[in-house]
């Protein structure tokens, strides 16, 4: 497990490179799952990014402010006991209080891939999305592609405790393959119940954030409400 810790480490220093602008924040999200029939099953996911202090970014006074708001809603079906197939629509604002935020609109194909050994259960997943980018001040809109791989796992301290991490890629691939972003976290979760956990810990965002390959780096406390429940018998 620390060697898992220490590689996902390694993996968010990378975001460094080439740094021009760095936020700290806070990242509060839920992530909701309802078991249907079968094999079948729905989720929502938000979040949002909170930049809660004023600051000076290169000579131009930087607003506190939301960063971004994220909606999320799909269905998974069960391929296997290890593998599962997700479809998804997002909905994505940048800037979302600014006059000139984009609104994002994306569909997602997804498999994940979930391998337990023991305490220790390893995660792969593989997305593919299709995104529609509008600049609501120009009135453009921006049709984008990418594919992302996710590495990560989850090792259980006893019945109720647990750690979890991941290392994300992001690979644009309209025009060229290219590295274009990377997300990493490592957290501590919590069950309160059968139904309902809590997790909270770091959480890193970088992307390239302009034409020279200059990067935004994020530094955020996530902190995140998981429930999963049923709704409908076998």
């Amino acid at each position: 497990m620390l060697r898992f810790i220490f590689i996902l480490l390694f993996f968010v220093s990378l975001g460094y490179k080439a740094q021009n602008i760095t936020y700290y924040g806070a990242f509060p999200t839920i992530d909701c799952t309802v078991k249907l029939k079968n094999k079948w099953s729905g989720y929502s996911y938000l979040f949002s990014a909170i930049k809660p202090y004023e600051s000076i970014e290169g000579n131009t006074f930087d607003a506190a402010r939301f960063l971004s708001t994220y909606a999320e809603v799909g269905i998974n079906y069960d391929i296997s006991s290890v593998l599962s197939g997700t479809f998804s629509y997002v909905n994505q604002r940048s800037e979302p209080f600014g006059v000139n935020y984009t609104n994002e609109n994306r569909v997602f194909q997804q498999l994940t891939l979930k391998l337990p050994y023991g305490r220790f259960q390893w995660k792969q997943r593989l997305r593919f999305d299709e995104r529609f980018i509008k600049n609501v001040y120009s009135s453009s809109t921006v049709f984008k592609h990418r594919l992302r791989y996710l590495i990560g796992g989850k090792y259980s301290l006893n019945d109720n405790t647990y750690l979890m991490g991941y290392v994300e890629s992001f690979f644009d691939t309209k025009n060229k393959f290219k590295y274009s972003e990377n997300w990493s976290a490592l957290q501590i979760g919590y069950k309160i119940n059968r139904n309902n956990a809590i997790e909270i810990g770091y959480l890193f965002t970088g992307w390239i954030r302009n034409n020279k390959n200059d990067w935004l780096n994020q530094h955020f406390l996530q902190f995140t409400w998981v429930s999963q429940f049923k709704i409908l018998k076998k």
